[in-house]
């Protein structure tokens, strides 16, 4: 779809079964932390990029037939 991934330093998920419980995820709160950073990081890229590389034209999407 297009999309650039940003990363972070291990699976983007941070636990807890009750509300609050997430804040005692230490790693979790962590790797979120990381991974909004990233997301700055490359929005910033992409903004500040514009201006010198333009983006590529869109292709024409060509559709599957699966009923043959």
């Amino acid at each position: 779809m297009k999309m650039v991934m940003p990363s972070s330093n291990y699976w983007n998920v941070a636990h807890g079964l009750t509300p609050g419980q997430m804040e005692e995820d230490a790693e979790g709160k962590q790797i979120m932390e990381v991974l909004g950073q990233n997301m700055a990081w490359i929005m910033k890229l992409i903004c500040h990029g514009k201006e010198q590389i333009p983006a590529p034209s869109p292709a024409r999407k060509t559709m599957a037939n699966f009923i043959r």
